[in-house]
């Protein structure tokens, strides 16, 4: 599981009652105003709020998770959640030789690539024709295509959607590796074929 670094319980009005924190000093009933967060004001609308991916100390990606409590006074738990975990499986993940996976969130920023300086650089993929189609999808539209890399090579790509997050996972392989079984199976049939062509003229 993603490691919770902060979590923090609201009152009914915003105001923090306990913080406890591998960051920072434990706190309890200090009353901090968040009643204008986006954590409180968007639980309290919709239940759930996820934020958007930041970066603490430009080092590794956070993001903070709030839910609404029911019952009486009911208030706001928010809890911050180190998603470094999601670096590692990335960046752990073989895919053929040449292949690798990565993470968008919803406006196509980079959140998880092999290549962790890419990530620290905040760089935005929502250019990257392949990034761009995932984000905007149009009816009938396929989950697997052809397209450049971020380097100018051409991959084979394909993504699937996180609902809850808006987020887009991909995964490339440069196209001689993609096709490199179809190839190889076209070339044994046409050997198959021109054997057979000198066969029947003997």
């Amino acid at each position: 599981m993603p490691a919770i670094t902060e979590l923090s319980q609201l009152d009914g009005e915003g105001k923090e009652q306990l913080k406890v924190s591998r960051l920072a000093m434990d706190t309890v009933g200090s009353d901090a105003d968040f009643s204008q967060s986006p954590a409180f004001i968007e639980a309290k609308a919709h239940r759930v709020w996820f934020s958007p991916v930041y970066f603490r100390k430009e080092s590794e990606p956070y993001m903070t998770l709030a839910m609404a409590r029911d019952g009486r006074n009911a208030g706001v738990t928010v809890a911050e959640i180190n998603l470094k975990l999601i670096w590692d499986v990335i960046t752990a993940l073989k895919i053929g030789q040449g292949g690798y996976a990565y993470v968008v969130d919803g406006r196509g920023r980079l959140i998880a690539h092999p290549d962790i300086s890419l990530v620290l650089r905040d760089t935005d993929l929502s250019k990257l024709p392949q990034v761009a189609a995932a984000l905007n999808p149009q009816p009938g539209q396929a989950a697997v295509s052809t397209a450049d890399n971020l380097a100018g090579h051409a991959v084979l790509t394909a993504h699937a959607l996180i609902p809850q997050l808006g987020w887009r996972v991909f995964v490339e392989a440069p196209l001689s590796e993609a096709f490199a079984p179809l190839y190889g199976a076209a070339l044994r049939t046409l050997a198959l074929l021109v054997l057979g062509l000198i066969a029947a003229t003997l």
